[in-house]
């Protein structure tokens, strides 16, 4: 029997495919294919071309949530010591000829604590910090005085006023720049704006009467500050600093009681407040990280 010439290399063809798989069919069904006999037949890189070098590469790293680094989440815990000032201040015309004035100021030593919530910048050589703080303060007490003057800057009179200064609060929005001096110790300074306020009281005799007031402060707040900061761990940074705080005055209404028991206006009273502050801060970074 003649065979044609194609029918011979579809024999050959036939043969080769039978002798490459003969290692991969399984004898019977069921059983794994073994694909280790097509490692050899694999492509190789043609070493003239360009090779990847892991080196030069760019590598970006991230941190735990996948996030690109150099902003970390924080929040601090602070707590600290005022020393507070409240300046009195404000006339009120009385009569004809006569002015009532108040003067003096109430200097006291106050607690006061808070916290606040941020984020730090990775900047050469330290941090950009922006964060929101809350704090509030301890209650002042003192006297300032009240005067009556007629006819010339002498007064005539002088009436002593209780004051009580409760309540007191900031909210500041602040940024701060923290400069690395070693790994572990750095410097910093900064400030901020936002609102504050307290609640004013103030009794005191007027000659037969009764003078009071009594209101709720709230004004524009700002500060400045520095301090030193001593990183514990990666996490963990203390923060010893000083801060220069005050708000712009605010106004309470005064009244004055007769002997009768009727209450009339008698102007207004004018209080700033303002304090120097040492404070103690304990900030933590990525405070929820171990939540997840």
């Amino acid at each position: 029997m003649r065979m044609s010439l194609r029918g011979l290399v579809a024999m050959l063809l036939a043969a080769c495919c039978t002798a490459a798989f003969a290692d991969a069919v399984p004898d019977n069904l069921g059983e794994p294919i073994d694909l280790s006999s097509f490692t050899d037949l694999a492509p190789v890189p043609d070493e003239s071309g360009p090779a990847l070098d892991a080196d030069v590469m760019p590598i970006v790293p991230v941190d735990y949530d996948g996030d690109a680094p150099g902003i970390r989440g924080y929040v601090t815990g602070i707590v600290g010591g005022s020393l507070a000032t409240i300046n009195a201040g404000g006339t009120t015309p009385f009569g004809g000829k006569a002015q009532l004035q108040t003067v003096g100021s109430v200097n006291d030593t106050i607690f006061n604590g808070g916290g606040a919530i941020g984020m730090a910048l990775a900047r050469p050589s330290g941090l950009v910090r922006m964060e929101v703080e809350g704090r509030a303060r301890g209650p002042m007490h003192g006297q300032t005085t009240f005067l009556e003057e007629t006819n010339g800057p002498i007064p005539t009179s002088v009436f002593p006023l209780d004051v009580t200064v409760t309540n007191g609060w900031s909210a500041m929005t602040n940024i701060w720049r923290d400069y690395f001096i070693t790994e572990r110790f750095g410097v910093y300074g900064g400030g901020g704006f936002g609102l504050g306020g307290y609640q004013y009281s103030t009794r005191g005799p007027f000659g037969e009467a009764q003078l009071s007031g009594s209101s709720v402060v709230n004004t524009f707040a700002w500060q400045v500050g520095t301090g030193v900061t001593y990183q514990l761990s990666d996490r963990i940074t203390f923060d010893t600093g000083y801060r220069f705080f005050a708000m712009t005055p605010g106004a309470t209404p005064l009244n004055v009681t007769s002997g009768d028991g009727v209450l009339l206006p008698f102007g207004s009273y004018t209080s700033a407040f303002s304090a120097s502050e040492l404070l103690l801060s304990i900030r933590i970074y990525e405070p929820f990280r171990n939540w997840r």
